[in-house]
Parts: C-alpha cells; structure tokens; sequence
C-alpha cells in the first residue's frame, strides 16, 4: 500500500510507494507530463519528496523502473543533478544523455521537451526564467526568452558549485519557520538563477549600448537610491531597482560602479544591514533572535551575516542584541 506522506520541511512533500501505477498517477499530478512506465523491481519503492516555496522547487524522486515523458514547456529553468541510474532528454533538435554525477538544464524554458529515465535518483530544481533573465539584464517581456546554447555546465568545477549550491538552498529553505521569510526566499533564488548563469552556457548576456553608458548618471544613481531605502522590505531586484530609476539594468549597473565603486544589490544588502541593525538595537532579548531578526532582513547565511555585520559595526550581531 502506499505509504502516507511524511513530515518534511515547511512548503514541503513527501511520498513513497511500492506500487507503479500509484507513482505514475502522482508524476503526472506533480508535473503534469505524459507517462509510459514499465514494471518496477520488486520491494523496491518510488520516494518523492520536494520543497516548493515561492518561486522556486526543489525535488528528489527515485523510481526503480524505465519510464518515458513527454511534456509542454515549462515556463521556468529546470535543472537536474543525476544521483544514480541514468536519463535521456530531447528538447527540440537536442538529445543528451547523463550518468551518475551529471549536472543538465532539462530544456528550452519556453519549448516542450521529452526523455527516457533509466532507475535512477535524481535532484531536479525550477527556478522561475523570468529571475534568470532579469540578472542576465534582459527585462522579460522586453527580450526574447532565453536560451541554453548548451544544457551542460560549462566545466566540472561550476557543475560541482551547482551540487553545492542546491545543498546550500535546500539547508537554508528546510530551516524556515512556518510561514516562511520571504526576504530570504528572495534571496535563494535569486543565488539559484545566478549560478545557472554562471555554471550554464546561454545568449542571455547582452551586449552594453550606447545608451546604457550614456544613463549610468548620478542622477540614475540617486532614483535608485530612493526607490530602495523606500522599499527595504520589499522583494526588489535589479530589473524593479531599474525600472524605478528609469534605465535598463546595465545602465543601473554601471552607474553604480562609476559613482559609488559598488553594485545596486550590494547597495541594498547595506540598507537592510542597518535595518537589521536598527531591530537589534530595538529588540527585547527575550522575545527576538538574531536569527529570526537575519531572517526578516533577507539574511540566510548566519556566519555570512555576522561577519558582515561585524566589519560594519564592530560587534557580533548577538552582542548588540543583548544590550549595555
């Protein structure tokens, strides 16, 4: 019989079953593909569990069987880690093939695609395209959509930092009390779609133009400024910062370096320090954390975010919390 799902993190599933056609009715409820799955090895059960939150998923299944897929597109960025057995995908005129220990964006966010899955184990995680786009400086719906131009990093090295990162995530996201922070799940994706752009070949990087470096003016500078100590808590992102400021992304970017020697996300991540700092200051130690305070603030690296908060005020973040 199949077994119940089981407890798992907040925004999350879990499921396990011994019988095939139970597993092919939840893959078809999960991803809504087309199946064709053959007898699965006796006493040897499908697992499924996912994270979603947000914007982003995060999935683990194992089958121990042979089973084909055919799916629409998916709107978004899917990228699988293959932890064991093997797999096969088609998207348009492309057919890879991945072992153990391989790393491949599943499709075209914007094309169907389909495949064949040999018993294996994998790891697979959505990030929404638009966020891809948008750190990529292509404003979606003003760009045509991206593209891989490989659905293979780009060396073993980002291959192996797209494993740790999804670790990374899923640790921090699994660690979210109920409700969730929304600053920090911001952040995750955002660290998600980077790191696609970073380990993954695709024609998302414009070139600069003209008039990009035309408007990377003070002024630019000073729109943006406003528009972000105005919105701290807000679940802003360069592409909102320079919609705000009036300039494409690049022009913001530029701007940024040419007359503050930093970046708009780095200029924000400063703001929401001292909003962290103040909360700190204001907090009743016996009803706050820093924790939870880090949270609030988009901070899920605590390490990450004491040092930081240290170089810039001199003291751990638990000190100043704790008052005179």
């Amino acid at each position: 019989m199949p077994q119940q799902p089981h407890a798992v993190p907040p925004g999350g599933q879990s499921f396990r079953t011994t019988e095939v056609d139970v597993a092919r009715d939840w893959l078809k409820a999960a991803y809504g593909t087309s199946l064709r799955m053959d007898a699965p090895a006796p006493r040897r059960p499908f697992r499924y569990s996912r994270i979603s939150v947000g914007p982003l998923s995060l999935s683990t299944l194992a089958l121990p069987t042979n089973y084909s897929y055919s799916t629409d597109p998916l709107g978004a960025v899917a990228v699988t880690h293959v932890v064991g057995g093997r797999m096969v995908r088609e998207c348009q005129d492309d057919v890879t093939r991945a072992a153990p220990g391989d790393v491949l964006a599943i499709s075209q966010p914007h094309l169907p695609y389909a495949g064949r899955v040999y018993s294996a184990e994998l790891r697979a995680v959505t990030v929404p395209a638009s966020l891809v786009q948008e750190l990529a400086g292509r404003p979606p719906g003003r760009s045509r959509p991206l593209r891989f131009t490989r659905f293979t990093p780009v060396s073993q090295a980002m291959a192996d930092q797209w494993k740790r990162t999804v670790d990374y995530v899923e640790e921090s996201l699994g660690a979210l009390p109920a409700g969730g922070a929304p600053l920090v799940v911001d952040a995750a994706a955002r660290l998600l779609a980077a790191t696609v752009l970073a380990a993954f070949p695709t024609d998302a990087r414009p070139e600069p133009v003209l008039a990009d470096t035309r408007d990377a003016t003070s002024e630019t500078v000073r729109r943006a400024i406003a528009f972000i100590e105005s919105h701290p808590a807000a679940e802003i992102g360069l592409a909102d910062t320079a919609a705000a400021a009036g300039v494409t992304p690049r022009a913001l970017q530029y701007a940024f370096r040419r007359h503050l020697g930093t970046t708009p996300m780095a200029y924000l991540r400063r703001v929401r320090l001292a909003q962290a700092h103040d909360d700190l200051v204001a907090a009743d130690p016996a009803r706050e954390t820093v924790t939870a305070i880090a949270h609030r603030w988009g901070f899920h690296h605590q390490g990450r975010f004491a040092a930081d908060y240290r170089q810039t005020y001199g003291v751990l973040p638990r000190h100043t919390l704790a008052g005179p």
